[in-house]
């Protein structure tokens, strides 16, 4: 856009000398060379003539010129800084982008949002109400999109993703939705989040001759054979069985029905937990056990499938055998591969006043969400809006995850940070437990949960 301004101005200020003729001014250099206004009208003309005169040639150079010329200065604010476990590569694809990129400048203010003080939320907040906000910064959405919605300040980015199909096309459409409003405006772009999912251990399947886990009809026929074989099916605490529950929940109702919070379509998802536990898939003692207790067990090579998140995968990573799929549909369930437990948090903002400024700001926002970048943040750890390639040199586990987000066409959030924390608790913690051991039924305890939400 900036671009294509210049190009017109550039023809303008050509018509204008002449006109400056008699007017008895000149016209200040657009580049800022410091040619002084009052120059003699003579040597405008001569200027022109020799514009004029300029063979064809010459055209092809002045335009790649132009087009080389890149200047700008973008003030950024993210919570990429401190002890942030991205904040070391987001500065090397800054300085990387300064690299490529020599005219322009980028002034990173980011602050960290952990420790005694949230300095992140503080910049930010302080520089919405001064009505200074920074071009470019990445904020929460959700909730706390309120305060950045509310000052104006910033585009709905939905105009720019339409004209240029190349970008958006790579922008994951099922995590756009968490940057989004109910009228449509893409108020920001998702970026980095979490990933819940079923893992598995490929070598204790090839090992007993097992179909892998990705229906529900193989997880059923691998169990008995495990129980036999002194493996545990499934890695997982009763005492703390929230991933679990919530992946069983997707796997029967769905994305949508996923929404319909402690509805009685979710009582299959609970009664699977009930028929899991009486056919000994769970650990003996899984009334008691923690979640670190079922990581070692499922590190250890003592368990065969274990649901949890993208918090684990650095710590299973180097085993060549780990896996990592959604849990496959339940009997007659709306769930599947195409549907991911995924949250997106946070995404990036874009002013108005770097929007109408130039179109160097929105440059670097495509950059950050390109594929080449995002591939580099996730090498990092967490789930990438932006569909990418696996890192370069990523083990079996990183690709079957990368996968596994890359096949989704849709994304929900996990049900815990989304309903009352009263009413979670009382379906997982003890209600699961109740449900397991026959003391309530799948229906009750929704029922009582229902009722809490809605309080």
């Amino acid at each position: 856009m900036k671009k294509e301004m210049k190009k017109i101005l550039a023809a303008a200020l050509t018509c204008a000398m002449s006109i400056g003729l008699l007017a008895g001014c000149g016209g200040a250099s657009d580049s800022g060379s410091g040619e002084s206004a009052d120059a003699p009208a003579t040597e405008e003309a001569s200027g022109q003539e020799e514009m004029d005169a300029a063979d064809e040639q010459q055209a092809p150079e002045m335009s790649k010129e132009s087009e080389a010329e890149d200047e700008g200065t973008i003030r950024v604010v993210t919570f990429l800084a401190g002890s942030d476990q991205w904040a070391p590569v987001y500065k090397e694809v800054i300085n990387d982008y300064m690299a490529a990129h020599p005219g322009v400048t980028i002034v990173d203010e980011s602050q960290p949002t952990s420790g005694t003080q949230d300095l992140f939320r503080t910049k930010v907040q302080s520089d919405v109400a001064a009505k200074t906000p920074p071009d470019l910064m990445l904020y929460y959405n959700g909730e706390e999109s309120k305060m950045p919605l509310d000052s104006e300040l910033f585009v709905d980015l939905k105009p720019y993703m339409d004209a240029d199909p190349e970008w958006s096309a790579n922008l994951k459409e099922g995590a756009m939705e968490a940057g989004r409003n109910e009228d449509g405006m893409q108020y920001c772009i998702p970026y980095i989040g979490y990933f819940e999912g079923m893992f598995y251990n490929k070598e204790l399947f090839d090992q007993y001759g097992l179909e892998e886990p990705t229906s529900w009809e193989n997880i059923e026929a691998c169990i008995d054979v495990f129980v036999e074989n002194d493996i545990v099916p499934f890695a997982t605490s009763l005492m703390k069985p929230s991933y679990m529950v919530e992946q069983l929940i997707l796997a029967q109702v769905g994305a949508e029905g996923q929404k319909d919070y402690f509805d009685n379509s979710w009582a299959p998802a609970l009664a699977a937990m009930k028929d899991l536990y009486d056919k000994g898939a769970f650990p003996a003692d899984c009334m008691t056990m923690t979640e670190d207790d079922i990581r070692v067990l499922f590190a250890d090579g003592k368990a065969a499938m274990m649901i949890n998140g993208s918090w684990t995968v650095s710590g299973l990573k180097d085993n060549e055998n780990m896996r990592m799929i959604t849990m496959p549909a339940l009997p007659g369930g709306k769930g599947g591969s195409d549907v991911a437990l995924s949250g997106f948090g946070s995404g990036w903002y874009m002013s108005k006043e770097a929007a109408e400024r130039d179109d160097v700001t929105l440059h670097f926002l495509k950059y950050m969400t390109s594929p080449e970048v995002m591939t580099r943040m996730i090498a990092v750890g967490g789930s990438s809006a932006i569909t990418c390639d696996a890192p370069e040199g990523a083990s079996p586990l990183e690709i079957s995850a990368n996968d596994m987000l890359n096949t989704a066409t849709k994304f929900v959030a996990a049900c815990d940070s989304q309903v009352v924390r009263e009413a979670w608790l009382n379906m997982t913690e003890p209600g699961i437990q109740y449900i397991a051991t026959g003391q309530s039924s799948p229906e009750d305890i929704l029922a009582q949960s229902r009722s809490l939400n809605e309080e």
